[in-house]
Parts: C-alpha cells; sequence; structure tokens
C-alpha cells in the first residue's frame, strides 16, 4: 500500500515539473491583459509593472545581467527546464528588474488528499534542493503548504537561493482542478509570491 501511495506522490509531482507530456495543438493561454495572468477563464492579478515576454527576449534581458553570473546561470537553467517540458507556457518579467519573473505553464491534474498533498510539497521540496546543490547554490526552505476549495487544489512551496551576498525567493505552485491544471514557478528579489491571487484563482 506504501509502495502505491508513494508511486501516485511522484507521478503527481513529476506531471507538473519533470515529465514532458507533449505541446497542446491548441493553446491554454488564449487572451493575455497588462498586469495579468488569464488561464481557463480564470484571471491571476500581477503588481504593476509585469509584462508578458518571449523566451528569447528574457534570455536576451537576463544575459545584460552584470555582477550577477550565477543567478544569470541558473535564471536560464530555470527557463530550459520550463522549455523542455514541451507543454504551454507563458513568461511575465517586471519590466524595472529581469529577476522578478514568473514562468506559467500546462499542467495535469490527479487526486490528493490532506495527506498526499504534505506528501508532494515535501517530495518537491527534496528535488528543488538537488536543483540548488547542483546549482552550487545555497537552499532553504521557507514554508510549505496546501489549500483546497470547492474547485481546485493548491500546492506551494517557497524557498530561498542563495550565492555568496546575492538571493532571490522562489515559489513553486500546483493548482489543480477537474478542468486541468496550472504550475507556476515564481522568482523574485522582493519577497512576492502572489499567494492571494493564485487563492482568488483556486476559489473561482
Amino acid at each position: 500500500m506504501k509502495k502505491i501511495l508513494l508511486l501516485c506522490i511522484v507521478i503527481f509531482a513529476t506531471s507538473c515539473g519533470y515529465l514532458s507530456t507533449g505541446v497542446s495543438d491548441n493553446s491554454k493561454f488564449p487572451k493575455f491583459k497588462k498586469n495579468t495572468i488569464e488561464f481557463k477563464n480564470n484571471t491571476i492579478l500581477l503588481t504593476s509593472g509585469y509584462t508578458k515576454t518571449t523566451a528569447e527576449k528574457f534570455k536576451a534581458r537576463v544575459n545584460l545581467l552584470e555582477d550577477k553570473a550565477k543567478f544569470k546561470t541558473v535564471a536560464l537553467q530555470e527557463l530550459e527546464k520550463i522549455e523542455n517540458k514541451k507543454v504551454d507556457f507563458e513568461i511575465f518579467v517586471d519590466e524595472d528588474n529581469v529577476e522578478n519573473y514568473i514562468f506559467v505553464y500546462a499542467c495535469d491534474f490527479y487526486k490528493l488528499d490532506e495527506h498526499r498533498a504534505a506528501r508532494v510539497v515535501a517530495s518537491l521540496n527534496d528535488q528543488l534542493k538537488d536543483e540548488s546543490n547542483d546549482q552550487k547554490v545555497k537552499y532553504k526552505r521557507i514554508h510549505g503548504r496546501y489549500f483546497f476549495t470547492p474547485t481546485s487544489k493548491v500546492v506551494k512551496l517557497k524557498y530561498l537561493k542563495a550565492y555568496k551576498t546575492k538571493k532571490k525567493f522562489q515559489t513553486e505552485y500546483i493548482v489543480a482542478s477537474k478542468y486541468g491544471g496550472i504550475g507556476l514557478s515564481i522568482s523574485n528579489v522582493e519577497d512576492v509570491d502572489f499567494e492571494n491571487s493564485i487563492k482568488k484563482l483556486a476559489v473561482k
């Protein structure tokens, strides 16, 4: 029974970040307005200054960063990880600071109860800690939690990456409903994680 439970956890965690499922013929992100992410008729409100960009423009801006070679590499690796999922994704960047960015991507949905959600948080934490070790940056988990609504289930893991005197806050979300799933990977040097907006999305 334990083996079956662990298998379910691994399947769920990998479905949103670590397995490729193929690009959809019809994009799941048909609409866009400045400072919002629209997904499946739901809207996530961003702070002023965020705009949608392309992978090419994001790479170009990141490559202009000075004195931040480590986090430049980390940002490009994170983009590559999103691209390798081979699913619909979008990128939103703070116009004033390219280090503040959000990757939004489509992912599958697997049923969760509270016990399994807690296991998913723990599994995601372990994977991201290993990733940080490979990147040779310090990793510190800030918190992991989950919250359920009548329409959606949300898993959240927030953590810190640091290198010498530089640091940035990262937050991973998996929002799942019977209509599909959405993953968000948020990087922000000002400790902004958009939890209130994610909760509003989950309630709709």
